[in-house]
């Protein structure tokens, strides 16, 4: 498993995985939407973002979980994940 996944660098790493499909504009609001909710993730976006975590993080996301899907809604939350 990677180290970074416990410091900021790990929430830069994430951030990545929305900027290259929102552009820069979403840092803003990153931490304070719900991803879902805003339309910055749907179904296919889910299951996109839970193969980047395991790759990046070598963590791999239950996504029939109904935790982990709540989860998936909040950047915070994500990391929290991540960081287990």
């Amino acid at each position: 498993m990677t180290q970074y996944n416990n410091d900021s660098n790990g929430e830069k790493i994430l951030s990545r995985f929305f900027v290259e499909r929102e552009g820069e504009g979403v840092l803003g609001s990153l931490k304070s939407i719900d991803l879902i909710d805003s339309g910055i993730l749907d179904s296919l976006d889910i299951v996109t973002l839970a193969s980047f975590i395991e790759e990046e993080f070598a963590v791999k996301l239950d996504l029939t979980d109904t935790n982990t899907f709540n989860a998936v809604r909040r950047f915070d939350s994500l990391m929290e994940l991540i960081q287990k």
